[in-house]
């Protein structure tokens, strides 16, 4: 009887934890398209892009046009960019190519594309050489 008591135990400790495993996040799928490329000097350059969301054409009638009744698209170039810049800052691809963090040099939104090019930021180590 001893011996099922302790199975049980030892079976309810493996299905708990498997179920906390389980439960945890998975780490996030990177969105956009990373680029990067390295100059002369170790000068580390890197351009994000993601697809630009465009809403499909359709008639205009009272029920699609905003509460506000502008009609105006639902998200437009300028949070598109905001979007993409807060999508870069959680890729992990990043953080590996630019440990000591990075400087925004462009970022636009252009024909199919929203882009974001970039420069990394050197460390005490990268300076002095």
């Amino acid at each position: 009887m001893r011996t099922d008591a302790i199975f049980c135990t030892f079976f309810s400790l493996v299905i708990a934890f498997t179920a906390s495993c389980a439960s945890q996040p998975s780490p996030r799928k990177p969105i956009g398209k990373f680029e990067t490329s390295i100059k002369a000097g170790d000068i580390r350059l890197f351009s994000y892009s993601q697809p630009l969301f465009r809403e499909k054409a359709r008639p205009i009638t009272a029920r699609n046009r905003q509460e506000d009744g502008t009609g105006k698209p639902r998200e437009d170039s300028e949070s598109q960019l905001k979007r993409t810049l807060r999508d870069l800052e959680l890729d992990p691809r990043l953080k590996e190519y630019c440990p000591a963090g990075y400087v925004v040099i462009d970022q636009y939104a252009v024909l199919n594309d929203v882009v974001i090019r970039g420069e990394c930021r050197y460390g005490k180590e990268q300076a002095a050489n």
